[in-house]
């Protein structure tokens, strides 16, 4: 609503949007009483679990609920068998234990360059976690986290491999455990070559990775990334200064122009994921054309 001055906007109430098959963590987002101060505050929503029930022991503790990946009862039972792409579909290589699987629509020098990329940005230490991961029940297939990598000249979508066979669309995103990615992003980038190259490979295995390094690692990593983007998100508010309005950008891609509010906020400031996953692609120089 708007405040007394008729003006600034205050926040009056907080929703929590949940996507089908996704677990996310609600956030209060509260209003200073000074209308000149907004103030974001990092508050996971649910009680603090015990280190008995985490796969692994926090080195800090909690503030609250954690992701759903973080709780032994929640994950499938490990698989019977080591983890085999399906030869038929895919060309792929077990990169230490990050398994890079490209559709073979891709063709093989995909897998080169994406094998390549992987080795360079990803830790060998990280990578091996990536191969013990394991899915929550409610994802079809147990792990581990994977990067798949599909062909958008044939418009080849999620549920095509092998391993859901289900009318799941999309290509450029992470849905436990396959983090999806695009054959354009290595030729030249996304939506040709709107997108550095490899940018949007970087940003969905920052996903991944979150939630390798939380289940594996330490569930702690969930608070201090949040307390992150609650610190820093409004590094990431901007005006449209060629027209003194501000275009505010929804996951929807949908621009809404609202001339009475004077700022907004990109898309890394959306919510913590979002918020590590772009931050990361700024460390790694992926965030502007060369």
């Amino acid at each position: 609503k708007k405040g007394e001055d008729g003006k600034k906007w205050e926040t009056v109430s907080s929703v929590t949007v949940k996507p089908k098959n996704a677990e996310i963590n609600s956030v209060e987002l509260q209003t200073n009483k000074d209308k000149d101060t907004k103030v974001e505050k990092w508050e996971p929503i649910g009680p603090t679990p015990t280190d008995e029930e985490l796969t692994t022991k926090p080195s800090k503790p909690l503030s609250g609920k954690v992701h759903g990946v973080c709780y032994k009862s929640n994950l499938h039972c490990p698989p019977p068998n080591t983890f085999a792409p399906d030869e038929a579909f895919y060309y792929s290589e077990n990169c230490e234990g990050l398994w890079v699987c490209c559709s073979k629509a891709c063709g093989q020098e995909t897998l080169e360059r994406v094998c390549k990329f992987v080795r360079a940005v990803v830790p060998p230490e990280q990578r091996a976690m990536w191969g013990r991961f394991r899915s929550p029940k409610w994802a079809k297939d147990p792990g581990p986290m994977r990067l798949v990598v599909l062909d958008n000249r044939t418009n080849e979508r999620a549920g095509v491999i092998p391993e859901l066979q289900d009318e799941s669309t999309g290509r450029n995103q992470t849905s436990c455990p396959f983090v999806f990615t695009s054959r354009e992003d290595f030729y030249g980038g996304v939506g040709n070559g709107c997108w550095c190259e490899k940018q949007l490979t970087l940003h969905e295995m920052t996903h991944g990775s979150d939630m390798v390094i939380r289940q594996m690692l330490d569930p702690s990593f969930h608070d201090e990334v949040g307390e992150l983007w609650s610190k820093y998100r409004d590094k990431f508010r901007h005006t449209d200064l060629s027209t003194s309005r501000t275009i505010i950008l929804f996951d929807t891609g949908a621009n809404t122009v609202d001339e009475e509010q004077n700022y907004s906020y990109c898309y890394a400031a959306a919510n913590r994921d979002e918020f590590l996953a772009e931050a990361h692609c700024i460390a790694q120089g992926l965030h502007i054309k060369s």
